[in-house]
This record gives C-alpha cells, sequence and structure tokens, in this order.
C-alpha cells in the first residue's frame, strides 16, 4: 500500500488542468512551424544518447536534450523509435508502419527511409537492444516523466504550436488561457504500450508489468500534487489496472478534485474544452469518484484514508447517513492529524445535515483542537449555533475567526486536494531506484 513522506506537504499556486482534444491532427496538418534544425534520425539518436546518461530520478544534463524540442518533432519521435524497435525486435525487417493508433479500421500508413537513415536506424536499434528491450522501455518512460516532473513542472513551452494537446490555465475560477503541449507524458505512455512481459508474446501487454502500475500510480500522485491535470493519461492508467486499490484511489480523488468549484467553474465558461477534456458535470465526476473509492474499499476493507475520501464524496452528494459510518470508521483507524482533521470535519457537517447537532458541534470541536489556528472549524461551529438560533455564540465564535493570523497552512482545509499528492516523491523515488538497480554497473 502506499506509504507517504512524512511532514510531506503540497503548496498549491495555480491550477493548470492538462486536456487532450478528441481529434488528433496529424504532422503533415501542423502549419505555421519553424524549419526543423535536426533531421528525424537525427533527434532519434538524441534521444537514445539522453536514455543512455540520464539516471532516473535524477534531474540531470540528459533532460536538456528536449530543451529546444517542439511538440512535432515529440510526436515524430513516436514514429522513428517504433520503426527502430521493429529493428530490435527483427534486426531483418525493412518495411515500417506508423505506430499503432486507438482503433480506427484504417491501415497504418508505411514509413520510407533513404539507405543513409536505414544504416542510422540498424545503428540505433543496436544501442538500444543492448540496454534489453522492456527496460528500455521503461527507463524511456522514465526519462520523459522526469523531463517534466524534475524540470519545468509542466509538460508545456511558448511558442511550441499544435492542434491536439493544450494546456488550459486556471486560477480562483477564472480561466487564464490556453497553451499548446509538448506531450513528453504522451510520449512515455506510448513507450509503455509497447512493453511485453513475455517476449513469445506477439502483441504488447504492459497490464501485465508492475512497473508500469507503478508508473502510473507516480503519474496520478504528481497530477494531484500539482493540480496538473491530464485526464486521458490518467484513466489509462485505470484501464490497465481497474482493479488495483491504489490506482483506484488516486483516480478517485482526482474525479472528486474535478468535480471542486475550482474547476468546474471555469469549466462552466469553456465547454467545449471540458468535452475536449473528458470533465464531466460536478454530480457526473462526484458518480465516478464514489464508485472509484467504493472499488478500493471493497478491494482493502482497511484502506481507512479511501473510506475518508469516500465519506467526503457521499457527504458532497448530500448522501449524509450513508457518510457518517464510512467517515465514523475511517476515523477509527487513522492515525495522521491532518486526515484527522478532514475527517472530523466531514463527519460534523454529515451529523448537521442529519439534524444531530450535538454530534455534528463535538466532530468541529475535534477539529478545532488537532488545527486550533484554523478558520474552517470556528465557521463551521458558528453557522451551527446560527442555525439553532443561538445568534449570540454565532457572532462570538466568528469573532474568533476574525483575530486568527490566518498565516498560509494554518488550515489544512485549503490543500485538501493535494493531500494525496503526497505519495508522489516516494513513489517516484521507488520506479526510479527500482530501474537504477537493474542499469550496468
Amino acid at each position: 500500500m502506499l506509504r507517504p513522506v512524512a511532514g510531506r506537504r503540497a503548496q498549491p499556486l495555480l491550477v493548470v488542468v492538462c486536456l487532450a482534444a478528441v481529434a488528433a491532427v496529424g504532422l503533415d496538418a501542423q502549419t505555421g512551424e519553424r524549419p526543423p534544425k535536426y533531421s528525424r534520425l537525427q533527434r532519434l539518436e538524441q534521444w537514445t544518447a539522453a536514455l543512455e546518461r540520464h539516471q532516473p530520478g535524477e534531474a540531470d544534463a540528459a533532460l536538456a536534450t528536449f530543451a529546444d524540442w517542439s511538440a512535432p518533432e515529440f510526436a515524430e519521435l513516436k514514429t522513428t523509435f517504433y520503426s527502430a524497435l521493429q529493428l530490435v525486435r527483427a534486426s531483418t525487417t525493412r518495411t515500417f508502419f506508423q505506430p499503432p493508433a486507438a482503433p480506427t479500421g484504417r491501415q497504418a500508413r508505411q514509413v520510407f527511409y533513404s539507405r543513409g537513415e536505414l544504416r542510422q536506424l540498424l545503428e540505433l536499434a543496436k544501442r538500444l537492444k543492448t540496454l534489453g528491450e522492456n527496460h528500455m522501455l521503461r527507463r524511456g518512460a522514465m526519462l520523459h516523466a522526469d523531463a517534466v516532473m524534475l524540470g519545468t513542472g509542466n509538460d508545456v513551452r511558448d511558442g511550441s504550436r499544435r492542434s491536439d494537446f493544450f494546456v488550459f490555465r486556471f486560477d480562483d475560477g477564472q480561466g487564464l488561457g490556453r497553451q499548446d503541449a509538448l506531450g513528453q507524458w504522451e510520449v512515455g505512455r506510448f513507450l509503455l504500450e509497447q512493453i511485453r512481459p513475455d517476449p513469445r508474446d506477439f502483441r504488447p501487454k504492459p497490464a501485465g508489468d508492475d512497473w508500469v502500475r507503478r508508473w502510473y500510480r507516480t503519474l496520478i500522485a504528481y497530477q494531484l500534487a500539482q493540480m496538473h491535470f491530464n485526464v486521458a493519461d490518467a484513466e489509462r492508467g485505470l484501464e490497465l489496472f481497474p482493479d488495483d486499490p491504489e490506482i483506484l484511489f488516486l483516480e478517485g480523488i482526482l474525479h472528486e478534485t474535478l468535480a471542486s468549484p475550482a474547476i468546474q467553474e471555469p469549466m462552466r465558461r469553456a465547454e467545449e474544452i471540458r468535452r475536449s477534456a473528458g470533465v464531466r458535470s460536478a454530480d457526473g465526476e462526484l458518480d465516478v469518484a464514489e464508485d472509484l473509492l467504493r472499488h478500493a474499499v471493497k478491494l482493502d476493507p482497511s484502506f481507512a484514508e479511501g473510506r475518508l475520501h469516500l465519506g467526503r464524496v457521499l457527504v458532497e452528494r448530500d448522501q449524509h447517513m450513508a457518510a457518517l459510518p464510512e467517515l465514523t470508521r475511517a476515523l477509527s483507524q487513522i492515525r495522521d492529524q491532518t486526515l484527522q482533521y478532514y475527517g472530523q470535519m466531514f463527519l460534523g457537517r454529515a451529523a448537521a445535515e442529519t439534524g444531530d447537532a450535538a454530534r455534528a458541534r463535538a466532530a468541529f470541536e475535534r477539529a478545532a483542537a488537532l488545527r486550533p489556528a484554523a478558520q474552517s472549524p470556528l465557521l463551521a461551529l458558528s453557522q451551527l449555533a446560527y442555525s439553532r438560533g443561538d445568534s449570540g455564540e454565532a457572532a462570538a465564535l466568528f469573532a474568533r475567526v476574525a483575530e486568527l493570523p490566518a498565516l498560509d497552512g494554518d488550515d489544512p482545509w485549503w490543500i485538501y486536494s493535494t493531500t494525496a499528492g503526497r505519495f508522489f516523491a516516494p513513489s517516484h523515488r521507488e520506479i526510479a531506484e527500482d530501474l537504477r538497480k537493474e542499469m550496468p554497473r
């Protein structure tokens, strides 16, 4: 099960949603691109050299390889690499096709290389083969993940031009515009799609590789930590590992977060983007979150944090009676004070909505005791007093709120959506260490 770093706290400043458009546009449809600085085989050679030099999990010089790459060049890399992979698997191959995409019923187009390019491909395939096929694919996925996670922090660059991937930025409920994305996460995902746990298999089977599972776990945790959402990539992890409690848990929280007003409000003003992203309405996202979290706790009944989030989703769906036993059970198992704080706040709200004012008050008071400088429990207690007609106590509690210093970090309520992001660092370290163990000494 996931193990967090003690004391790790996220500090989100800007919400960024990475979206994949419904209709992808081929490279030949790109317009306005600057002339390529390097040929397609030179870019593949650069990529191969970066793969050989990069130490997984390290912010080393190899990551700078992609500093001047454009989005179409990342897309083209998939084609040239796929040709090299066919040579890794069968060195006598001389007929190449574009990599398989989603099933369309159309035959993949053939890719042609000159004699000189074929010689380059053969040499690069020889270098890649020495790494071992699956290890090479995992290393490549890690290379692109590290380029994002240890580099700029997101998958965009000013001046890139691409019509099938873009980033929509917003903050405080207001859209801040969109930028074209480079597609590095997509390249990493593409590489892992080629994994064959059994080399005798004709077709790749990434779902049979546990390192792939943990890569997706890391990817989703990173998205939650940074509030940088690429829904398509996250959901591919769920498609591959539909019964993994960790993936279900993180994916459930992702959809719980997508239901929040911080994301739903700017999406309300950008319906085309919402449809392209696959982001549902708040009710739709909460439906998905509930299903995923229920599945997670069914597979692992001891998963207290999963049950905590399930309880909160039920509260948001106004299923307060159903939320109470989930939250009560979660709180009986959770020892982390921040998670206890959240659970008491959710329990208080559910109890208040079911008319149990005494239980609600006790829960809010426990939350206030856990975080004495937090505003939210006092506001909840003030509202509770006002609802029962005690305006004097309500005003006194509200006055206490005004006296608080209101410093950043005083109230965990503001970082609830990023709490599960604390699993990113240990998960990233784990998959990087596993790759380093496989590397030749």
